[in-house]
């Protein structure tokens, strides 16, 4: 620290003035001999003039600039690769000697000047070498340097040691990235390929339905083992569901294997499959994979009626049935059988689409009627066989007063204040150039807070005028589409992009929110997604509401996992307003079912479901170290490759490398009025001054 100095906003002369100042009034204070004689007249003399010119002299406002400099270390940072590739391909003895000599080079460093930092693949920060877990599932090393780069940007980073077997399995490869640090590495692990059959991996739809059989291919690549055959096996719950014998192609290529399997029971099923192990194969643990699939007991059903053909259902339909998640009906009052098969079933449908109904020939007003005592969820699309009247007392979204006869061509205005649901970018651009629908004319006004999804366009001039709005009124929604023609714009969409995929999105979005219910159960408790990795924590989200479905908070909640259906994990927590999720850390692949369970009002409420924690197995299918990438990693950032053999050179070559501290200078400036000690000063001499005066029977 250089010495602190004393600067002025004014003339340094302005200090005689200042020590006269203090004098005069001093003396005119001491200027007759006091009852305390004259020796402590000089004494209280002194002190007068020393409180008056201090006081004086903060009106000139001195500041105190003092200087402070803090040096910093350059800091080594020791990345260790982790990743479980390193403890399945390379001897614990081999393992535990390269971390034990990393403890020299450490020494190494310190001994020249450096701070050394530990750090692992998965973003640890260790305080020793010795508490390292060679855990880490996946292998992103590019993610481990940027990650260290980006906390020392503008520090003094004085190099990266990196010890890895150079196999990446995630992210950006780190050679494709310019580093602007020294990166050493060492390469631990074997080069030499293995011979080795790897199921390299499972592709098949996650969702499946109850009944249906769904689809899955094995992809197995293999080295040493051309043209040899072996045995695949599905497992579901210790029983074996299919077998085949597989022909291996060549090195290296995939050899693809398709399978049919059946979804029997609701909820997540778990498979194995599991490649028979062939002799001296080097690595068997990537002979297994685990498929997990959620089968969903039952689809939702929508029904389309209408009282007459029209291009209007075939392009609804093509949209609907693009989405396996529902089920489509369709009845044409017009046509006999689908009238009468109308009339026969018994079903509930989740949402019922009623194109020109009710219409003006009354065919269709005793469906209507029932379909709105049943409260299904309606979507009501206008056409010229509308009867406007029935349509105006039967619909809580608008009313209309049109003019007979009168028909406008507008297009669609996406409403930005539209928040029930979300529609893509390129979707709400595209509506500028969808052809017109056919609407009536005259006042058209919303009704029930109906939120309105498009506006009508009229040539270039955007009105407040809905195009399609929908409602949800105490949990059953339904919507209207003032327009008939739709099916242009689905001729419209293929003609741009030659697909329909904007088209789908907008009637999948309509019909998933139209036949989704409102959830009003008084207390949810759920896991924020249905899927996690080993090692992620398992976070639940808990709800209470009393009975006007306000939150509440405080309600002690009760957790019960069930994991291979015996054993039972509990836990219990106290949701309050500050943190309603709960966490659950380490727990095992597999599938869980939950319970939890509260207690409101005197009476305990239940909810159940399930979720899945999944292990990724990135790790296992690859164990031939990449001495090749390490080399030009190192190479690429000024650094060296060691093998860990060498760890003596590498020690040597750090020894000679010179640590180069960076000196912080902070200059702070302190107006002498805010300086504590002053204040001190001042206090105590006029203390002192008052004690002698009043000791001596003066005032």
């Amino acid at each position: 620290m250089e010495k602190p100095a004393l600067i002025f906003e004014h003339s340094p002369a302005f200090l005689i003035l200042c020590l006269a100042l203090g004098f005069g009034y001093a003396f005119l204070t001491y200027r007759k001999l006091g009852p305390w004689g004259s020796n402590w007249q000089k004494g209280l003399f002194a002190l007068r003039w020393a409180t008056a010119t201090i006081i004086s002299l903060l009106l000139i406002s001195p500041v105190w600039r003092q200087l402070e400099s803090e040096i910093e270390k350059p800091v080594f940072v020791i990345a260790v690769d982790n990743s479980q590739s390193l403890t399945e391909a390379v001897d614990s003895a081999v393992l535990e000697k390269t971390i034990a000599r990393l403890n020299d080079v450490s020494n190494t460093l310190k001994d020249s000047e450096y701070n050394v930092e530990y750090r692992t693949i998965n973003e640890k920060r260790l305080p020793d070498l010795s508490e390292i877990s060679f855990d880490a599932q996946t292998s992103d090393l590019n993610k481990l340097i940027n990650g260290i780069e980006s906390d020392y940007e503008g520090r003094n980073l004085g190099g990266v040691i990196l010890v890895s077997d150079g196999i990446h399995n995630q992210g950006l490869l780190p050679t494709y990235v310019n580093h602007t640090n020294s990166i050493c590495t060492i390469g631990i692990g074997d080069t030499e390929p293995k011979s080795e059959v790897v199921l390299n991996a499972l592709l098949y739809n996650k969702v499946s339905y109850q009944g249906n059989k769904f689809p899955m291919i094995v992809q197995i690549r293999q080295k040493g083992y051309t043209n040899r055959t072996l045995g695949l096996s599905v497992y579901k719950n210790s029983n074996r569901v299919l077998s085949r014998t597989v022909k291996l192609d060549r090195e290296n290529e995939i050899t693809e294997v398709r399978l049919e399997l059946e979804a029997k029971d609701a909820g997540y099923q778990s498979y194995n499959v599991v490649l028979e192990n062939l002799p001296n194969e080097f690595n068997v643990s990537n002979n297994l994979k685990k498929a997990y699939i959620e089968v969903i007991d039952g689809k939702e059903r929508i029904a389309l009626v209408a009282p007459a053909p029209h291009p209007d259902i075939k392009a609804i339909r093509s949209a609907i049935e693009s989405n396996q998640n529902y089920t489509f009906d369709q009845f044409v009052l017009s046509l006999p059988d689908q009238r009468n098969r109308l009339a026969s079933t018994k079903e509930k449908f989740d949402l019922v689409i009623l194109h020109q109904l009710p219409d003006v020939r009354r065919q269709g007003s005793s469906f209507v009627q029932r379909f709105l005592e049943d409260k299904s969820s309606i979507l009501w699309i206008y056409g010229g066989l509308t009867d406007v009247r029935q349509l105006n007392t039967l619909n809580n979204l608008m009313q209309l007063d049109l003019i007979r006869g009168e028909y406008d061509q507008v297009t669609a205005n996406f409403n930005q204040a539209f928040g029930s649901f979300s529609l893509s970018e390129e979707l709400q651009r595209s509506f500028d150039d969808f052809p017109p629908l056919t609407v009536p004319f005259g006042k058209i006004n919303s009704k029930n807070d109906a939120a309105v999804l498009l506006n009508q366009r009229v040539g270039s001039l955007n009105t407040r005028k809905p195009l399609v709005s929908v409602v949800d009124n105490d949990g059953v929604r339904s919507g209207l589409i003032l327009g008939s023609d739709i099916w242009r714009w689905k001729l419209a969409d293929y003609a741009r992009n030659e697909n329909n995929l904007l088209f789908n999105e907008l009637i999948s979005k309509l019909v998933q929110y139209l036949s989704s219910k409102e959830d009003k159960r008084k207390f949810k408790a759920y896991p924020l997604k249905g899927e996690f990795r080993t090692g992620e924590p398992v976070v639940f989200e808990s709800e209470a509401y009393n009975e006007l479905y306000e939150r509440i908070y405080g309600n002690k909640v009760n957790l019960k996992l069930i994991y291979n259906e015996d054993e039972e994990l509990n836990y219990s927590y106290v949701p309050v307003q500050s943190n309603t999720k709960y966490v659950i850390n380490g727990l095992k692949e597999g599938v869980y079912r939950y319970q939890a369970s509260t207690v409101l009002d005197e009476e305990k409420v239940t909810v159940r479901g399930e979720f899945l924690v999944r292990e990724v197995q990135l790790e296992k299918l690859n164990l031939t170290a990449d001495f090749n990438l390490l080399k030009d990693l190192s190479g690429n950032s000024g650094g060296k490759f060691y093998l860990p053999t060498e760890l003596d050179r590498l020690n040597e070559d750090l020894s000679k490398k010179k640590a180069q501290a960076i000196i912080y200078s902070n200059e702070k400036y302190l107006p002498f009025i805010n300086l504590q000690w002053v204040f001190i000063l001042i206090l105590f001499l006029v203390s002192t001054e008052w004690f002698v005066r009043k000791f001596s029977g003066s005032y």
